[in-house]
């Protein structure tokens, strides 16, 4: 009992754990802290920053209040002295003092002067730092007066510097600019209205600075005082008022005109519109009243302050950069961050070692995790991965016992690709079976075609494959093994083996075990065909429960016997149906010509029998040379498809045994035309000799005539048959008997086929009775290629294609110099190898077979590239390619079942073939393989009569082949 406490002390749940880790989160209250008093800080930041704006306005309307004031009375005490009056520069110059005194006076004042109703023009301005170099005044001037005299004939502008003890220090007559001060706007107003008058905002002349004008006209009304006051100095003053660094402010007149602003604002501009962080602010009315806004991505902070002075209303607009605002905040959050930042660093040892210990086990976990994941089940020691979590220590023993049954399963997957070995799949699966149900042996047993015979494929017991030799196949009925009876019924059953109800088979091994608890499992296809049983032992005694539980496990593993059995019968199946199918279509090839029978099934003979020579070879050029399992079949296919494009020849090309034969022999056609000509000369004597007999010498001249006649038929009749060549003789007297004549007084369109009727209606049909040729080539005889079939063209063939489909011309056909074939039907005879490559290329064969189409679409290439459909030369021919062209000229030659010609003794085909490798038309060192395997003369023994079979010298044919090399050929014939 103490130790099941301790125990449970030093393990403890998950959630407990977690919640230990997480107290030290309490870090994230200190977040919150430095973020409510960040925005604190801000808040009276914010205030602050509003109550200096108040200040500032203040300040400004007192500073407005004694500017306006000052420049009022300063302007009112000119208006009532001497210089309103002065009509000469020396009176004025005299009066100079008095302006001065008026500019030392107004700081923000520029200058000050006296237009008179004259057009006359007298201004005292200050000289700065800004204006200096405008007026190019002396370094030591620090006043600068102007006379304008309007009244002279010619107006003259004169300038005079002064010094601050007010000495003239030069002076100068300058060029007139023009300038008519009765023109300006505060000249007008003033002379139309009584009292203190200020302009609008405009552009000083002299200058070119942006200002107003204090203006009065004088007591005598002879002149006007102003006063010019410089935007520049007011905002001068408006930057002396400390406001926050980064700050932009402005003050604005009643009427909208900035009359100061920071920064300066371009020179001319006065609208509010040269300041765009202000402008927001005038959007509304927002007087005494702060917000937060944005221009260009950038936030401020701003109020609208009005001010009153002197009986003028004005505003002043400030904003302040936010960043400025929440600086201090800031400051003091980033100091609170530090804190925080530190003292996680000190609590991290802690919550290290806290997390090494939870993390540890999970970290293998998650190893095994990614393992399983990457199909890699090596088993590890679990013991050093225990967590004090229950929850975890119990996830990895469950995650080791996972990944050995997944093991198992992945094995057991791995089965069914071992080599295509059905018996190695099966004792494997097994195996792997009896592993994972955890029992003590097991034997899987096939189903016969006679479903209640089984017999053993595989035996396992106690970790050990059994020979299953002396185990005779189990017969499972009613009166034997009756135990085992609802197995044919696709049932699983379990019991116990005892010495009576043991299959006698069994008996032997198992009699020292027993009694035995087994489980018998049947395995069937997806349509529930049985295909066997699995049965397995076990030699402990289990509960019922644990005991149905494995029969559910061992339910679920059985398919995976039953997927390889059916695949390995399908395979069969499979192979077999395509195997018949093969050489039923080889079959259907040979049955359609009786003259080819047997060609497509002795190929595949020959061939097979140069391949298996090549590959048992140990020495030569085929030393190397071998085919697997899968090159074998491929070969077998092949061999047997080569030709299977023939099944698209007429038989009438295939079967041409005369040179005008069709589908019938037409040479009867001719007999009847000599027969009838004969006729017709005989009638024809008779009718000229009715009345008065012919003497001797005009009936041997009919003799002589139907003697010619009949010699010209059978001359006809010789040049059919094709089996001499045709000499230029020949061919003339072919011509000479065509032209003989005979009468046809029957039309020849009636009872004809459509497709022929049509031939013949491409000429007009002459009038009955006509005179007919004895031999003709028309019209109607030619098929013209009507070009609707294009499948071939993109096959790229190089086989040259005849303009004709068929000329069944009689004199064409009669003038065949060798053989019965003319060129289209010798290209429609061609034709069947292309045929037999669009036929197989269509085909879907397997990967392993892919090589199909190009071993039987080849045997009709040379190698030297003048074969056909596509000139290949040696090189691009494989082995089993030129192996198969050997084995077709072989058989072709040696057939006794040709149209055109009887089959060659053995020697003669030996002989021809040696010459077609000196032409390089075949192979020469597999032809050499082949004389010296002797594969010809067990070919010989077996497909040819005996009188065929005659004696071959192969030292003879060997010494007859050149020996020219392989590569030497392509020199031989190539254009260059």
């Amino acid at each position: 009992m103490k130790t099941r406490i301790k125990k449970l002390k030093n393990r403890y749940p998950l959630h407990i754990q977690i919640t230990v880790l997480f107290t030290f989160l309490i870090v994230s209250i200190g977040c919150i802290i430095i973020l409510f008093s960040h925005t604190r800080l801000t808040k009276l930041t914010e205030v602050s920053t509003h109550q200096q704006y108040q200040k500032t306005g203040e300040a400004i309307a007192a500073e407005l209040d004694s500017v306006t004031r000052n420049m009022a009375m300063s302007v009112d005490i000119l208006t009532k002295m001497p210089i309103t009056a002065a009509q000469t520069e020396a009176q004025r110059m005299a009066l100079v003092s008095n302006f001065i005194m008026v500019l030392q006076q107004n700081h923000y004042a520029s200058s000050v002067y006296s237009a008179y109703q004259n057009g006359d023009f007298f201004i005292l301005r200050r000289l700065t730092d800004q204006n200096r170099a405008l007026f190019n005044a002396p370094a030591s001037a620090q006043w600068l007066a102007q006379n304008y005299r309007f009244d002279l004939a010619t107006p003259e502008k004169k300038e005079f510097y002064l010094d601050n003890k007010q000495n003239v220090i030069s002076s100068a007559t300058v060029p007139y600019d023009n300038y008519d001060p009765r023109s300006r706007k505060w000249f007008t107003l003033a002379s139309a209205e009584k009292g203190l008058i200020t302009s609008p905002n405009y552009i000083f002349k002299g200058t070119g600075e942006t200002g107003f004008t204090y203006s009065q006209q004088a007591d005598n009304q002879h002149a006007v005082i102003g006063l010019d006051v410089s935007l520049a100095s007011l905002s001068a003053f408006l930057q002396q008022q400390g406001l926050p660094p980064g700050s932009q402010a402005a003050i604005l007149s009643e009427s909208g005109e900035v009359i100061a602003s920071q920064p300066a604002q371009i020179r001319g501009n006065t609208g509010v519109g040269n300041l765009p962080v202000l402008q927001p602010l005038f959007t509304q009315d927002n007087a005494g009243n702060s917000r937060l806004f944005s221009v260009d991505n950038q936030d401020w902070y701003g109020a609208v302050i009005n001010i009153h002075s002197m009986g003028n209303d004005y505003r002043l607009a400030i904003a302040t950069p936010s960043a400025f605002l929440t600086a201090d905040a800031s400051a003091i959050s980033n100091r609170s961050t530090l804190i925080a930042f530190l003292l996680l660093l000190l609590s991290l040892p802690v919550i290290w070692y806290f997390s090494r210990r939870i993390s540890r086990p999970l970290i293998s976990l998650r190893k095994d995790a990614e393992a399983i994941s990457n199909l890699h089940f090596e088993v590890e020691d679990h013991a050093g991965h225990s967590s004090v979590i229950e929850e975890v220590d119990d996830l990895h023993t469950a995650m080791a016992k996972m990944k050995l049954t997944l093991t198992k399963f992945i094995s057991m997957g791995s089965m069914l690709t071992v080599k295509n070995n059905f018996t190695q799949q099966m004792q494997g699966l097994l195996t792997e079976t009896t592993e994972i149900a955890d029992m003590t042996g097991g034997m899987v047993f096939l189903a016969n075609q006679d479903m209640n015979l089984f017999t053993p494929a595989a035996f396992r017991w106690r970790e050990e494959n059994i020979e299953l030799t002396g185990i005779s196949p189990l017969e499972i009925d009613n009166d034997r093994c009756s135990e085992f009876w609802q197995i044919v019924k696709g049932q699983t059953i379990s019991g116990t083996l005892t010495q009576e109800s043991l299959p006698a088979p069994l008996l032997t091994f198992f009699r020292p075990h027993l009694p035995l608890r087994y489980v018998a499992v049947p395995m069937q296809t997806h349509d529930n065909q049985l295909l066997g049983f699995l049965l397995l032992f076990n030699t402990r005694t289990l509960t019922d429960t644990h005991e149905n539980a494995k029969i559910q496990l061992i339910n679920s593993l059985v398919g995976m016997l039953s997927v390889a059995i059916e695949a390995q019968h399908l395979l069969v199946e499979q192979k077999n149906l395509m195997n018949a199918f093969i050489k039923l279509i080889a079959g259907a090839i040979d049955e359609k010509s009786a003259y080819t029978g047997g060609h497509c099934q002795r190929v595949p003979v020959i061939t097979k029998m140069l391949a298996k020579a090549a590959v048992e070879s140990r020495e030569g050029p085929f030393a190397g040379f071998t085919l697997s399992e899968n090159e074998w079949e491929e070969l077998h296919t092949a061999c047997w498809l080569h030709d299977c494009g023939k099944i698209t020849t007429p038989e009438a090309v295939v079967d041409k045994a005369t040179k005008l034969e069709l589908i019938y022999n037409r040479i009867h056609e001719i007999r009847m035309r000599f027969e009838l000509l004969k006729r017709e000369k005989e009638i024809a004597f008779l009718r000229e000799h009715a009345g008065q007999p012919a003497d001797s010498a005009q009936a041997h001249a009919l003799n002589e005539t139907l003697r010619q006649l009949d010699d010209d038929f059978y001359f006809i009749a010789r040049c059919n048959i094709g089996s001499e060549f045709l000499s230029d003789d020949a061919l003339v007297r072919i011509s000479q008997i065509a032209g003989y004549r005979w009468t046809r007084t029957l039309d020849d369109t009636a009872g004809i086929s459509r497709e022929e009727l049509v031939r013949k209606q491409r000429l007009p049909q002459p009038a009955l009775p006509v005179q007919e040729p004895m031999l003709a080539d028309k019209e109607e005889h030619i098929v013209y290629r009507d070009g609707t079939s294009k499948q071939a063209d993109r096959y790229h063939f190089k086989l040259k294609k005849p303009e004709l489909q068929y000329n069944y011309g009689e004199i064409y056909n009669l003038a065949i110099r060798r053989g019965t074939l003319n060129d289209e039907e010798r290209y429609k005879i061609n034709e069947h190898i292309m045929q037999t490559i669009i036929m197989l290329e269509n085909l879907p064969f397997p990967r392993t077979m892919s090589n199909v189409p190009v071993i039987a679409g080849g045997h009709h290439e040379r190698v030297d590239g003048k074969g056909y459909p596509y000139q290949l030369n040696y090189t691009q021919m494989s082995v089993q390619v030129r192996m198969m062209a050997i084995a077709d000229v072989f058989e072709a030659l040696t057939a006794a079942d040709r149209p055109y010609k009887p089959g060659k003794l053995l020697s003669e085909a030996l002989n021809i073939m040696v010459s077609m490798v000196n032409e390089h038309h075949l192979d020469r060192d597999l032809f050499i393989l082949f004389l010296q395997s002797g594969i010809w003369r067990d070919y010989a023994q077996t497909y040819l009569e005996p009188e065929k079979t005659d004696s071959v010298d192969i030292a003879a044919l060997l010494a007859k082949i050149a020996p020219q090399p392989v590569e030497d050929i392509f020199c031989e014939v190539s254009p260059a």
